[in-house]
């Protein structure tokens, strides 16, 4: 069974390797998940995944969190401790000092896209995240749709907000390039980065709205709407009077 599966130290990172790629093949086989939550459940009662997934939810029976969150948490510390550092040659790999505690970056991601979901207030995990944007190895807007699942369970969490405005900030240099300015970028370009600003202004809105609707008088959520709107719409009146409703405007 699951439960003497996860005696030995060994097996409990069997169990989880295997939790993880279940979350991972979850995500795989519907990129159109939209909330996450945990479902009570102390104990495995059947040899099967704890990973469910119906419709465009995704739930984890709480019994495997005591081995899921432990072990994705000092995976990552080991690996902040080693220092390992990606080749930019060859960006499928973090390396080590000992070729045989190499992570790939695809593994860093899940691990990192695992403990996240489970404790979005764990900061080193998003600096991990930021690293892999820096470098390309993460399209930001991915790592904005993990921070949008988190905060469907954890809609307070600050570490998240936090780093949804770092995340946002790296997308509006990305279409508009500071010291270059948005009038000197290529005509060609300037259609498709107008549109995808446009695009991440309105889904970041909608994850505003949602977190403030899912937790009464929530702070962070108004405050980064606040933000989102002095940054990324710039006093824009259509996104104004689209997101204010009715508000007189004249």
């Amino acid at each position: 069974t699951i439960k003497k599966m996860a005696e030995s130290e060994e097996e409990v990172d069997v169990l989880v390797q295997r939790v993880v790629k279940d979350i991972n093949n979850a995500f795989k086989k519907n990129p159109n998940i939209d909330e996450i939550g945990l479902i009570p459940c102390p104990e495995a009662r059947y040899n099967r995944s704890p990973i469910v997934l119906v419709e465009n939810k995704l739930g984890v029976e709480s019994w495997c969190v005591k081995f899921l969150l432990p072990y994705v948490h000092n995976k990552l510390l080991l690996f902040r401790q080693r220092k390992q550092w990606l080749d930019r040659d060859d960006q499928e790999y973090f390396y080590d000092v000992q070729p045989s505690q190499n992570i790939s970056v695809a593994a860093l991601i899940d691990i990192t896209c695992t403990l996240l979901l489970l404790n979005p207030d764990f900061t080193t995990a998003w600096n991990v995240r930021k690293e892999l944007v820096q470098c390309g190895a993460l399209n930001p807007e991915k790592d904005l749709y993990l921070g949008k699942l988190a905060l469907t369970k954890f809609p307070k969490s600050p570490e998240t907000w936090i780093h949804r405005r770092w995340v946002l900030q790296r997308v509006l240099q990305e279409c508009c390039p500071q010291g270059a300015g948005c009038k000197e970028q290529g005509e060609a370009d300037r259609p498709a980065q107008a549109e995808r600003l446009q695009r991440v202004l309105q889904e970041e809105m909608k994850v505003c709205s949602e977190a403030a609707g899912r937790y009464p008088s929530n702070y962070n959520a108004w405050s980064h709407r606040i933000w989102v709107l002095q940054h990324l719409a710039k006093g824009n009146i259509k996104v104004l009077s689209v997101h204010f409703g009715r508000v007189s405007l004249t």
